[in-house]
């Protein structure tokens, strides 16, 4: 603008000069000149600064319109944690049940059992067995799908000759559920951020700071995602501790009269000398050292008494 307002004030200057027929004494040039000056000045205040371009060749510091965009200051790796709106999901239940029974006959109780598990939706996650002389034990783990929980537990029940002990629990853990969401969601926001800063970024220094950044930020975001897939499991597959064993029945022997305890005496008896017959045999090289010593020792004392 400023190279059009001075030639047209001197035009104005010319037009003005011939209308007044060539008399220059009723025209004052000066005060035309400077109200022309003062427009071009006017001007220029009113016009916006001139955007002033980011420096490209210094690599000093981050592209300050991207900094900005990321929520960060210039020179600093500061992310700005992006507002969330809360997660909204259906309620979640965590079942666990805790059953101990006792069964007439063990194997076929154990049949029973993997027949229900099999057809119920679930699966045996891991098992104790234990054998004794008066009975047999299994500790048996089952995850079953939560829909199938309650029948599953029913049906276990029934295979019980006598039922010992039952406890279920529930859990709710919807408000666990959504605030891991909610922080996962966050975080990935986050990384994401830091990722279009990286892009961005142009001196070294900068680069592995936001590296490092990244690095804490995805170990978290692991960390969250297996909380959640853990939650999900238990949530999605309950839980049942059975126990389940078979007692067998203890009868005790008679005991023997006199004459049957005399005879056991002399059969143990027997039993004992022969037992320390076969001892004196295992020993048949201290004998024998024994033996020679003593025969040399004798004939030695004889040697001594004859002179």
């Amino acid at each position: 603008m400023k190279k059009y307002l001075f030639p047209i004030a001197f035009f104005s200057l010319m037009i003005l000069a011939s209308c007044n027929g060539g008399s220059s004494s009723n025209f004052d040039v000066d005060n035309v000149m400077n109200g022309a000056f003062e427009s071009m000045k006017t001007a220029d205040e009113a016009a916006p600064p001139p955007t002033e371009e980011p420096s490209s060749g210094t690599g000093e510091m981050y592209d300050k319109k991207i900094a900005g965009n990321a929520g960060l200051t210039a020179g600093t790796t500061s992310v700005a944690i992006p507002e969330v709106n809360p997660v909204k999901v259906a309620e979640k239940i965590k079942k666990t049940a805790d059953v101990n029974i006792s069964v007439e006959d063990y194997k076929v109780a154990r049949a029973a059992i993997d027949k229900i598990v099999k057809t119920g939706n679930g699966y045996i996650s891991g098992e104790n067995e234990q054998n004794s002389t008066y009975s047999i034990s299994n500790s048996m783990t089952i995850r079953v799908a939560n829909k199938d929980f309650d029948a599953m537990v029913s049906n276990i029940a029934g295979v019980a000759s006598h039922v010992n002990s039952k406890n279920i629990y529930m859990e709710d853990v919807t408000a666990q559920f959504v605030d891991i969401t909610a922080r996962l969601k966050t975080k990935k926001e986050v990384e994401k951020r830091y990722l279009d800063l990286l892009s961005k970024a142009s001196k070294v220094t900068d680069i592995l700071e936001v590296e490092e950044h990244l690095r804490y930020i995805r170990e978290e975001i692991e960390a969250k995602e297996g909380q959640l897939k853990l939650l999900n499991d238990q949530v999605a597959y309950s839980t049942i501790n059975l126990n389940f064993s078979q007692s067998f029945e203890y009868t005790p022997q008679d005991e023997p009269g006199f004459f049957g305890r005399m005879g056991h005496a002399f059969g143990n008896g027997w039993k004992g000398f022969l037992s320390f017959v076969i001892g004196l045999v295992y020993v048949w090289p201290l004998w024998l050292i024994l033996g020679l010593t003593a025969y040399f020792l004798v004939k030695f004392i004889k040697r001594k008494l004859k002179k």
